[in-house]
């Protein structure tokens, strides 16, 4: 398992951390599990620090997740994800699409190149 998922009681958000090499099971595995913590302590705010991220995914996998599984899990629409920037060239390409497919299905997604900026976005009131 290269992910772990943990709720950050100083700024109330749920954190997600990828390192290495994660398959299409991981992927759903950890976003579960994130969006369980996000029901059970009501919050609106993810941040997925997934520089460090080696994807095994295609699209198809990527776009499963909003599509289908993120209703089925109970994802709540009101959710902003903040998502660092990969620094694998590949992952950067699978990140840029799951921005773009969220974004088109109603979640607040955004990319960005470092957790200070990211963490700014998330905190603002909306």
């Amino acid at each position: 398992m290269n992910w772990k998922v943990k709720f950050d009681e100083k700024y109330r958000i749920v954190v997600l951390v990828y390192n290495g090499s994660n398959s299409a099971k991981d992927l759903f595995e950890s976003s579960i599990s994130a969006i369980e913590i996000t029901n059970k302590k009501k919050v609106y705010k993810v941040l997925v620090e997934s520089q460090n991220i080696i994807t095994n995914l295609n699209r198809a996998d990527i776009f499963k997740l909003p599509y289908e599984l993120y209703n089925k899990w109970g994802m709540n629409k009101s959710i902003r994800i903040a998502l660092l920037k990969p620094k694998d060239i590949e992952a950067q390409q699978i990140a840029s699409f799951y921005e773009i497919s969220t974004r088109n299905l109603g979640w607040e997604t955004k990319i960005f190149p470092e957790r200070k900026a990211a963490l700014k976005w998330l905190l603002e009131d909306f």
